[in-house]
């Protein structure tokens, strides 16, 4: 390999790197397919058994090297898992805290009534 070549797949593996990061999402169709959607909305077809996809890089160079996606679909899924997993330990939390607090709104109302004082929370 040439430089660069090795230029090329050090660029590519460096942008599979950080997929999520720049926008892109992943949806599985099936045990090997998948979509990836860039950040710009364009979605290419992502097929891990024989490690082809649809995207252009993957066509100009007639598969002789991988493509940023099928360097980086691992890690998009599981940061995209990841992050919803935050997103809905986040909402819970906030539903929680919503929770607590009308509850003791509703406590300091009723304190409130029965001793005729106002009460700050």
């Amino acid at each position: 390999m040439d430089m660069d070549g090795a230029r090329l797949l050090a660029n590519v593996n460096d942008r599979a790197q950080r997929l999520f990061e720049d926008g892109y999402r992943i949806r599985s169709l099936d045990g090997n397919r998948h979509l990836i959607r860039s950040e710009h909305g364009a979605t290419y077809t992502l097929d891990c058994a024989e490690k082809s996809c649809t995207c252009p890089f993957f066509e100009k160079h007639g598969g002789r090297y991988s493509c940023k996606h099928i360097l980086g679909w691992r890690k998009l899924l599981m940061t995209q898992k990841i992050e919803m997993a935050r997103r809905t330990a986040r909402w819970e939390a906030v539903e929680q805290a919503i929770t607590i607090e009308q509850v003791l709104q509703s406590a300091s109302r009723v304190l409130q009534q029965r001793l005729e004082v106002p009460l700050c929370l």
